[in-house]
């Protein structure tokens, strides 16, 4: 998908102010797509103004990854838009800022994002490769290749790379268990059709993560052996002292769920009982 600089500039204005018209956007697509992973939400219109209200910040960065920026705040926006589109940049600068030398044009990549929290193996096009854990760093699986996983491999699903990347900071909840952390995309959701490992969603504890769960991921695991959503013990502690109000306001336009595990009808009477949320990044073994 191409953005160019006002494009850029109108995401900035977006995740500092917290809404825009979508008329500013000249590529409608990107509109589209920040509604689709849950960027942003439709907010006040008038007879010819409309306006989008933001919803996740994290959500925007996880886009501008897919489409291979590699951005994940605001100060990444200056320094890319410095970079790419105020100088005649070289392919090194451009390489630093983006996993493509052809970025200006280039389409978002398609493939399959992982970490570990210890050392696994997977197959990629047949040959056994491992899968180190280490702080900073991710792992990116083209869709070419043909990936599989050992049947005792749990795959985690998570909903940022932030998670992805620092997948050690999260390894206390997962003692004794040999994951494999893989970020929801497209075609994340197409691979994990064909799975029959154990699936464990690991997202935010709010309307916007349960639909995630419930909704899109839910439905491809139709041959997983085991299917769950981590949620830890004290949950309902957790969300009473997070404050996070932002979190149920700006999702409300979840109103029903559909389910019969008992453990996430759980977690919505809680946050219908206290109307915020709280998110995963909050359960790293620094907070």
């Amino acid at each position: 998908m191409k953005i160019n600089k006002k494009d850029l500039l109108n995401i900035k204005y977006l995740l500092e102010e917290g809404e825009i018209t979508e008329g500013k956007f000249s590529n409608k697509e990107i509109v589209h797509a920040l509604k689709q992973n849950g960027s942003v939400h439709s907010g006040k219109k008038t007879a010819k103004v409309r306006y989008i209200n933001l919803l996740k910040d994290e959500n925007i960065f996880l886009f501008l990854q897919q489409q291979t920026l590699n951005i994940d705040s605001i100060n990444d926006i200056n320094k890319y838009i410095k970079d790419i589109f105020d100088v005649a940049s070289s392919r090194d600068v451009i390489q630093k800022q983006t996993s493509n030398t052809k970025a200006k044009s280039s389409p978002s990549l398609k493939g399959l994002y992982v970490s570990s929290t210890e050392v696994i193996e997977i197959k990629i096009d047949d040959s056994l490769v491992k899968v180190n854990p280490q702080n900073g760093v991710g792992i990116f699986l083209f869709h070419t290749q043909k990936i599989a996983v050992f049947e005792d491999t749990i795959i985690v699903g998570v909903e940022n790379y932030q998670v992805l990347w620092f997948a050690q900071k999260y390894k206390h909840l997962f003692e004794n268990k040999k994951t494999l952390f893989v970020v929801i995309n497209s075609y994340m959701l197409e691979w994990i059709e064909t799975l029959q490992n154990e699936y464990i969603h690991f997202g935010d504890y709010d309307l916007d993560g349960v639909n995630i769960y419930l909704n899109k991921v839910f439905p491809r695991l139709k041959k997983a052996k085991k299917i769950s959503m981590f949620i830890p013990e004290n949950i309902e502690k957790l969300i009473f002292e997070s404050k996070n109000f932002e979190l149920y306001k700006k999702q409300n336009r979840f109103k029903e769920f559909k389910t019969t595990d008992i453990a996430v009808q759980r977690l919505l009477k809680i946050i219908e009982k206290y109307k915020r949320g709280f998110e995963q990044e909050g359960l790293s073994i620094n907070n």
